[in-house]
């Protein structure tokens, strides 16, 4: 007997589609010839294997795994290979990824409860590392130093405590960092102004839009796949139906150019979720982020260069920063101040907000206490759209019939990365891989498939997609709440902008 779930109620609109033009972001400064309004067919295709919505790191990353060899999956129960089509409502790789920081960093402090969660960004770092070494991906990875800054009391206690906490949760962690106060060492990190700083010898910069384009035109060139991969980008997903036809059962996404049939559908869409699954509307909220390439003053170029990437964390302040090598200009990649325009709930990435632009062209110059004073010079300043998740956790996993407006199996996602998403999103697409793998390869037993999938990765619990889960994060604060009360306590929030009542 089926047990009957609580309703989960919804108090936001579903997110729109993406924008049809978008900010221009600096790492689109080079774009891939060969994916730019890439269709690998003439015509949308009839039918798939599996359908995957989103050409950001998540969906390439499914792409992936699903298709080489690496994946540790045989081929499909029938022993053909899996039919892959990807839907793109832009250009490939024109969302969240081609517009982020471009730092990579696992914030092993931020779960000293929960070290799995430590452990597994740990991994998702080390399989970005290796996987660009072994196929020499040209994209500016360099692993180095990072510093992030401290400058509240509360902030700084807090980090205390964690790493307090994780001495006994997790020691193996906690010897990978170490917390900086002297004032001495602080301003050794450029970081006078601090009152302390977490620092850790595991971080990386790189260029995230050249990275996913490697993966997708491989995908696209091989010859040596594990089935057929066809990229279909300006093709937005609309809405689904589902039909349970012996003819012809399954998934059936409809775009303006057509529908297209699939066994399973993967949603890598983050902030977007909500536009194909109404009940996401309040789990995962769409953010708009902010970022800036700044030419570097004589005081962080050359040899003055900064040697770390930073993180900078404050009352209503959360801020980061990465400087691309001398050789190809030293930009300072520079993202945040989100608390100078709006933020949460907004979905237009074609807007840059001048306040915030402002605030990212001189902020720098205070932080780092450089001398020439005034502000940088940005050659480029755009934005892009975060998927705020309500627990703070992603969710990843086949989507439970309950939180499905038809409710039908093969429905699988990954998203919801908080603005954290180069750390966890490599490894959450591989789990969502082999979930769908092995649900094929399994058919009579899709549980057991897809805990035996989520073993292999090692994903979380707290990040497993769950009807009890949904419920559980519909109880606590808002995104918005959680939101606008931190940047009161950083001073930065008016009156007016308190959320309207019923979000708390």
């Amino acid at each position: 007997m089926s047990r009957q779930h609580p309703s989960l109620p919804t108090q936001h609109s579903p997110a729109g589609l993406p924008t049809e033009t978008s900010s221009t972001s600096f790492w689109h400064s080079q774009p891939s010839p060969l994916l730019k309004a890439h269709r690998s067919t003439r015509n949308l295709p009839a039918s798939a294997s599996v359908v995957i919505i989103g050409s950001g790191i998540t969906g390439a990353s499914v792409a992936h795994h699903l298709l080489t060899k690496d994946n540790g999956s045989s081929s499909n129960s029938n022993g053909k290979g899996l039919n892959v089509v990807m839907l793109e409502a832009r250009e490939a790789c024109w969302g969240a990824t081609g517009r982020n920081g471009g730092h990579c960093q696992p914030l092993l402090i931020e779960s000293s409860e929960d070290p799995g969660i430590g452990h597994f960004e740990l991994a998702n770092f080390y399989a970005l590392q290796k996987l660009i070494k072994e196929e020499n991906i040209d994209c500016e990875f360099v692993v180095q130093p990072s510093v992030r800054a401290i400058y509240s009391d509360r902030h700084l206690q807090e980090a205390e405590l964690e790493l307090q906490t994780m001495e006994r949760t997790a020691p193996d962690l906690r010897k990978m960092m170490r917390i900086v106060t002297s004032k001495d060492e602080l301003k050794q990190y450029r970081i006078a102004t601090a009152k302390g700083a977490i620092v850790t010898s595991l971080a990386s910069r790189l260029w995230p839009y050249k990275f996913v384009s490697h993966i997708l035109t491989s995908l696209l060139t091989s010859t040596d796949l594990k089935g057929t991969f066809n990229l279909q980008t300006l093709t937005p997903a609309t809405s689904f139906s589902f039909s349970s036809a012996e003819d012809s059962p399954g998934w059936y996404v409809h775009t303006p150019r057509g529908v297209i049939h699939a066994d399973k559908v993967v949603l890598a869409t983050n902030a977007y979720t909500s536009h194909l699954l109404p009940n996401f509307a309040d789990l995962i909220v769409p953010c708009r982020g902010q970022m800036s390439a700044l030419v570097p003053l004589p005081s962080v170029a050359g040899k003055n260069r900064l040697q770390s990437s930073y993180g900078f964390l404050g009352d209503g302040l959360d801020d980061y920063l990465i400087q691309r090598p001398n050789e190809t200009g030293g930009h300072l990649m520079f993202g945040g101040g989100r608390q100078h325009g709006p933020s949460i709930g907004v979905t237009d990435d074609n807007v840059v907000d001048p306040e915030t632009a402002k605030y990212l062209r001189s902020r720098l110059v205070d932080c780092l206490s450089l001398p020439e004073g005034g502000e940088f010079q940005a050659t480029h300043q755009w934005s892009g759209i975060m998927g705020f998740s309500r627990d703070e956790r992603p969710w990843v996993g086949p989507v439970p019939s309950s939180a499905q407006s038809v409710a039908r199996p093969g429905m699988f996602v990954s998203a919801g990365y908080t603005g954290h998403g180069m750390p966890n999103t490599w490894l959450c697409g591989k789990a969502v891989a082999l979930m769908v793998q092995k649900t094929i390869d399994f058919p009579s037993d899709p549980e057991w498939a897809v805990e035996m999938a989520a073993g292999e990765v090692n994903l979380p619990v707290s990040y497993r997609l769950t009807i009890e889960r949904m419920a559980k994060a519909m109880k606590v604060e808002s995104v918005e709440s959680k939101d606008w009360s931190e940047m009161e306590r950083g001073g930065v929030a008016e009156a007016g902008d308190r959320p309207p009542s019923g979000y708390a």
